[in-house]
Parts: structure tokens; C-alpha cells; sequence
């Protein structure tokens, strides 16, 4: 009952993938880790382009499977020590240790090739095509801590969506628009 209790507490409910209270403690021992290693890891900020018209046009419960259904994508693209988190709403966040973003960058086109060559709601006779914007960011390339890794890959999220959505975005791409010469 105990187990039961704590895997609820970091666990999302709607996807059963971890939840922001564990992502935030799985970056923080990433950060150590990899500070006492010497290592490097990445994050990869995901958001569904225009998902809001999935529920507009069908319904919350057909969002709701959609959602859990890119989840399914995740799991299955990615590896047992990575960790997929929803981070809100439509939003996921993966972290992958011991990845270098160039690596990052490759999974990330490989998620986002996937989530475009999937049918949602197939089973329900919609076959809906869904697309999704990433932001990628590196510990230590781009940020020296959890929170600064986390608001880097959400900008390049959020550049990729101003570049016209469906797409990748390092977060040294940021450094280069903005000219602050990081």
C-alpha cells in the first residue's frame, strides 16, 4: 500500500508517466551525478502543435486519449533509463543520461517523425494527425543547473513553434538569435 501510494505521488494520471515533482527530483541527481562523474546529460521539452483544436473539434475525452497515446510514442521510442515526464497539459519533458545533444537532437527528429507517421484515435474512427514542437538543451553545454536546462529547452521549444512548428530546436540556437554570445 505504501509503494502503491508513493508511485501515485509521482506519477502522472492521466499518461502513467512520471509527473513535475518527480522531474524535478530526477534533474536534480542527474545534476549531481553528472557533476560528480564528470558526465553530461539532455532534456528534450516537447509541445503538441494546436492540440487545443483536438479538444475544440472532438472533445476533451478524445485530447485526453491523444495525450496518452503520445505517451505510448515516448515509451516506446525511448530507453528504460530515460525519463518521461508530462510536465503539464500537452507539454512532456525526457531526460536522457549519459546523452550528448548531438544524440538528443537525432531522438528528437526520431520522436518527432513518429508522432507525424501516427493515426491517433484509430481505434475510435478519427485517425487524427497530431504534430509537435521540441526544444533540446545539454548539461553542461547549455545550462550549469536544473532550472536553467529546463527554461533553455522550453525557449527552443518555443522557437521551433515562432519557426512555424513540427520542428527541433537547440538551445544554442537561442544564444545565436539573441546575440548575448554564450
Amino acid at each position: 500500500l505504501y509503494q502503491k501510494m508513493a508511485n501515485l505521488a509521482i506519477t502522472d494520471d492521466l499518461t502513467k508517466l512520471f509527473n513535475l515533482r518527480y522531474l524535478y527530483r530526477a534533474l536534480d541527481i542527474e545534476i549531481k551525478r553528472c557533476r560528480r562523474y564528470n558526465s553530461t546529460f539532455s532534456i528534450i521539452f516537447l509541445d503538441l502543435d494546436s492540440f487545443k483544436l483536438v479538444n475544440d473539434r472532438h472533445g476533451h475525452l478524445y485530447g485526453s486519449k491523444t495525450l496518452v497515446e503520445v505517451a505510448s510514442i515516448l515509451v516506446n521510442v525511448l530507453r528504460d533509463v530515460d525519463i518521461i515526464a508530462r510536465y503539464g497539459g500537452d507539454e512532456f519533458v525526457i531526460v536522457l543520461p549519459h546523452t550528448p545533444v548531438d544524440m538528443a537532437l537525432k531522438i528528437a527528429e526520431r520522436i518527432k517523425s513518429d508522432i507525424n507517421n501516427y493515426q491517433f484515435l484509430r481505434e475510435d474512427g478519427l485517425s487524427l494527425r497530431v504534430t509537435a514542437s521540441f526544444g533540446v538543451a545539454g548539461y553542461p553545454d547549455h545550462a550549469k543547473d536544473e532550472i536553467e536546462l529546463l527554461k533553455l529547452s522550453d525557449q527552443a521549444m518555443y522557437m521551433a513553434k515562432s519557426l512555424g512548428k513540427n520542428r527541433v530546436v537547440l538551445a544554442s540556437q537561442l544564444f545565436v538569435t539573441s546575440g548575448s554570445g554564450r
